[in-house]
C-alpha cells in the first residue's frame, strides 16, 4: 500500500515538473518572437530617423509585411507620421506590429507599438 502511495505522489510531482518545463518553453518562445518584432519596429524607427536627418520626413502612413523565422504567419507593420500640433519641425512617429501567436488555447493576435518624436 505504501508503495502505491509513493508512486502516485511521484507521478503527481513529475507531472507538475513537466508542466512547469512546458510552460517555461512556451514563454521563452513567446519572448524570442516578441524580441524579434521589437527589433523590426526599432529598425523602422531608425529608418524614419534617417529620413528626418536628410530632411525628407513628411506626414504619412505606411504598411509593410515581414515573415521572420519561427512565426505562425506574417508580421504586419504599420507606421504613421504626423506633425506635432504646435510645431513645424517635430513629428510624432508611431509604428505598430501585429502578428499571430499560437498558444495552448489556439491562436491569438498580438500587437506591439513603439512611439517617438523626431525633429526634421
Amino acid at each position: 500500500m505504501e508503495i502505491l502511495i509513493a508512486v502516485v505522489f511521484l507521478a503527481i510531482c513529475a507531472s507538475v515538473i513537466l508542466d512547469a518545463v512546458w510552460t517555461g518553453n512556451l514563454q521563452a518562445g513567446y519572448a524570442m518572437r516578441r524580441s524579434r518584432v521589437m527589433g523590426l519596429l526599432q529598425d523602422q524607427l531608425e529608418a524614419l530617423r534617417g529620413y528626418a536627418a536628410s530632411g525628407s520626413l513628411a506626414t504619412a502612413t505606411a504598411t509593410s509585411t515581414s515573415t521572420p523565422p519561427g512565426f505562425v504567419g506574417p508580421v504586419s507593420i504599420s507606421g504613421s507620421i504626423s506633425i506635432e500640433t504646435n510645431s513645424m519641425t517635430l513629428y510624432d512617429v508611431t509604428v505598430t506590429a501585429t502578428w499571430t501567436e499560437e498558444g495552448s488555447f489556439g491562436t491569438r493576435t498580438d500587437t506591439a507599438t513603439l512611439s517617438t518624436v523626431i525633429k526634421d
